[in-house]
Formats: structure tokens, sequence, C-alpha cells
């Protein structure tokens, strides 16, 4: 024989009419066989309302032609869905159907979408795993010899002399001398 299942204080609790009081609420439970104070009725209502709450304030958001509380209104998809729209015609569409926006709320919406899509171009510009020049020690100007000295910093000093001597070993067997 199946053991007869009694709901829990909680339901007990949630399963009763908002408008009794905690002390009726106690008084009915008692009589049902289940024992606890007002405070627990207190608690658990708090929490539901809590819970209830949350979604109330999202409600408020939803749009106001019809479509269901659950669906909520996105300002900044309602803006990019219009975007051949001029700021002044989105704003009455949205007047319309019940959403709240500013003409600067549009054009900062526009605006990050423009700093997403720049960001995104220039990632994709820029290779992935493949490493540029290695910066110069020293910024290279238009003199020959701040070059020289650039190139050396970044050689290194013993090597760039070697280079150097081979380089004159060159000219001078080129020139006989």
């Amino acid at each position: 024989m199946a053991a007869k299942k009694t709901p829990s204080k909680s339901d007990f609790i949630r399963a009763q009419p908002a408008n009794l009081s905690a002390a009726e609420v106690v008084a009915k439970a008692k009589g049902a066989g289940l024992k606890f104070s007002r405070q627990l009725v207190s608690a658990v209502r708090a929490r539901a309302k809590a819970k209830d709450k949350a979604p109330v304030a999202k409600k408020s958001r939803a749009l106001k032609s019809g479509a269901p509380a659950t669906k909520r209104a996105n300002k900044a998809a309602f803006v990019r869905a219009h975007g051949s729209l001029s700021p002044k015609e989105i704003l009455a569409k949205a007047k319309a159907e019940g959403i709240k926006l500013g003409i600067r709320y549009v054009y900062n919406v526009r605006g990050a979408d423009k700093m997403a899509a720049k960001k995104t171009r220039a990632s994709k510009r820029s290779a992935p795993g493949v490493a540029g020049p290695a910066p110069l020690a020293h910024a290279p100007s238009s003199n020959v010899e701040s070059l020289l000295r650039a190139v050396g910093a970044e050689l290194g000093l013993a090597h760039a002399i070697a280079l150097l001597h081979e380089e004159r070993a060159k000219v001078r067997a080129a020139i006989g001398g």
C-alpha cells in the first residue's frame, strides 16, 4: 500500500490564498496535520513575492502591442532591426509599439555597433599567430648614422661590426684596393 505523500510546509503555504493572514494559514495547517510558525508563512511569501517581482519588472518592458509578457522587448535589437530608418522614424515607430526610446539612445546603439565592426575588421586584418618585425631599439630617423646605430643595437654590436667588415672587404675587392 502506497503511503500518502504530504505536501511540504512551503508548498502548503504557497497553495493558500494570499488574502489569508499568517495566523489563518497556521490554523488551517494545524487542521491538515502540519505545524509551523507565522514567521515561516511570512518568509515563504516574501521569497515567492521576490521571485514574482523580478518578472514583473521585466514585464513592463514587454511590447504593448499584444505580445505575451514573457517576450521582452530589447531596445537595442529594435534599433538594429530598423537600421534603414532615420533616428526620428525609429522613435516614432518605437512609440507606436509602446517602447520608450530617446534619440541619443539610437545614436549610442549605432555608434557602439560601428565601433564593434571596426574592431572586428581590425582583428581580421592581422593574422593570428604571425609576428610582425621586431621593433627597433631606437626609432630610425632620416640620418644614416642613426639608422646604423639602430641596426647595431638590434643585431648586437659584434655581429654588426662583422657585417661592416665583410662589406668593406667586398667594396675593396670591387675597386681593386
